[in-house]
């Protein structure tokens, strides 16, 4: 039986960072490098305290949600399978010792998309039980993308780029299926028929990434690209066809009740990038739903609930509700390629397999907000102030500070940071300020001031959400909020 590598970790960072970088060429996820690197890879700075398997077994077998995800939080459990329970997720995360690139699990069964060991970049995709015993490998013929186990545990299906690895240039995908009950492959999606408008089509640049099974496992969900457009299939195992659907669909994603499907699509770029938005379509009447994340996300996203999804923006995953309304807000700091397990899952016999359970210490920090001038002509330029306070007990680490300005205003630049040797990163994206801490000590403060310029009257109101990588006890100074009043550039300014 197959046992699963665990790669020196900076063979394994240089993967990822290739595959972040990959992402970052078509547009968020340039930031999301930018930000992954500034926070800098963590040391849990808590007690970490070694049992055997049975603590991870425990969690899927539980009869609550639970999430298994990659755990971006640094040190000796870097990058390995983590689980906490879906309605704690700040809480201790239970490591077990599996290194993945991507992840996905469901039925009892999981897949693992590993860097192979050796001086070469080969990758495999390991099969693995509740018990984390690894049950079979599945050599891949280049760089993990994707992974989806069906409902039941029976399927599964690996993307990999084979060649080009960006999304805004010619590439190349192969997306196998898998049988996970024994092993064998089912076949490159490209070997099946596809059929549009009742008849078989092909085409020599035919490419398919992003599955998405169905409750009964048979049925499947798909992106096909081709000629540089994209369309959603339904597809059937049994049958090896696909059926087109529906164009510009990307990483489709199946809702629990199995009536919606969140995707990525194209709606703008220039000059090689693509910018995507997400979207949820209503399988029964074909209507489309914006979610109200703007920013332009490369993931397939994870269904949280039948009322919010889950999706990564490295090296954090956040979650927005699934009918448009709503924000975006981080749902779990350090962690990417989430997997929700709804049903309890019971291993068939003991693992030697050790696991770890990883506690952070808390650390309680706040966030204010102020803008100034207040009033403010329409045009010039309005500065903000963020200032964030670590309160403790413990050091603050990867502390992320996430702003989401008004449409009607349009970003300047970014100004003095105080102290100006603490180590951070900043960006701006399509309305969204982000930055990330390294690390702030007990009692430490760190400020940032930027600048926008309103292009339209009324009020101006604006928020803030600040959390780092550790338990925040005192939820209350998370976030903060300033209301602006924006009068016409003839107008003179006085306070009422």
């Amino acid at each position: 039986m197959s046992s699963l590598p665990r790669p020196d970790w900076r063979r394994a960072a240089f993967a990822w960072l290739v595959i972040v970088c990959t992402a970052g060429a078509v547009g968020y996820a340039a930031w999301a490098v930018h930000r992954s690197r500034s926070g800098g890879r963590q040391t849990a700075a808590g007690p970490v305290a070694v049992g055997d398997a049975a603590a991870g077994r425990a969690l899927i077998a539980r009869s609550g949600a639970t999430l298994m995800f990659q755990n971006e939080v640094g040190g000796a459990d870097w990058s390995q399978v983590a689980l906490v329970p879906l309605a704690a997720p700040a809480g201790p995360r239970t490591v077990v010792p599996l290194q993945c690139l991507r992840l996905y699990f469901a039925g009892g069964r999981g897949l693992c998309m590993a860097q192979d060991p050796g001086p070469l970049s080969a990758y495999s995709a390991y099969v693995f039980g509740p018990d984390f015993k690894t049950l079979g490998r599945i050599s891949l013929r280049g760089l993990p993308s994707r992974a989806r186990v069906s409902p039941d545990g029976r399927y599964g299906a690996t993307t990999v780029f084979v060649t080009g690895h960006s999304y805004a240039a010619a590439f190349s995908t192969e997306t196998l299926l898998i049988d996970l009950t024994s092993g064998a492959r089912l076949g490159n999606l490209e070997e099946f028929v596809v059929l549009r408008d009742g008849h078989p089509s092909k085409a020599s640049d035919f490419n398919f990434w992003g599955v998405t099974f169905a409750r009964d496992g048979n049925r499947f969900y798909a992106t096909l690209g081709t000629r540089g457009q994209t369309y959603l299939v339904e597809g059937d195992v049994t049958l090896r066809q696909l059926r087109v659907l529906r164009a510009n669909v990307e990483c489709p994603s199946l809702s629990p009740d199995g009536t919606r499907l969140a995707f990525k699509k194209r709606v703008g770029g220039g000059f090689g990038a693509i910018i995507w938005r997400f979207h949820v379509l209503d399988l029964a009447t074909m209507t489309e739903t914006p979610l109200a994340e703007s920013r332009s996300i490369d993931d397939q996203i994870e269904w949280l609930d039948d009322g919010h999804v889950l999706y990564a923006i490295a090296p954090d995953v956040w979650t927005v509700p699934a009918d448009g309304s709503g924000e975006p807000r981080p749902f779990l700091r350090r962690a990417l390629s989430p997997a929700v397990i709804r049903a309890a899952t019971t291993a068939s016999a003991p693992s030697p397999t050790a696991a770890r359970i990883l506690t952070l210490p808390a650390s309680d920090v706040a966030v204010t907000l102020s803008a100034a001038p207040n009033p403010v002509r329409v045009g010039e330029d309005l500065t903000y102030v963020v200032a964030v306070r670590n309160h403790g007990p413990a050091p603050a680490t990867d502390v992320g500070i996430d702003l989401h300005l008004s449409p009607g205003v349009t970003f300047g630049a970014f100004g003095r940071a105080s102290p100006p040797r603490t180590p951070h990163g900043c960006s701006h994206q399509r309305g969204y300020v982000s930055c990330t801490v390294f690390r702030l000590s007990r009692d430490e403060n760190w400020t940032l001031q930027f600048t926008v310029r309103p292009m339209e009257r009324g009020p101006l109101q604006t928020r803030v959400t600040v959390s780092g990588a550790q338990p925040d006890p005192n939820a209350g100074n998370d976030s903060a909020t300033v209301a602006i009043t924006v009068v016409a550039h003839e107008g003179a300014l006085h306070k009422d």
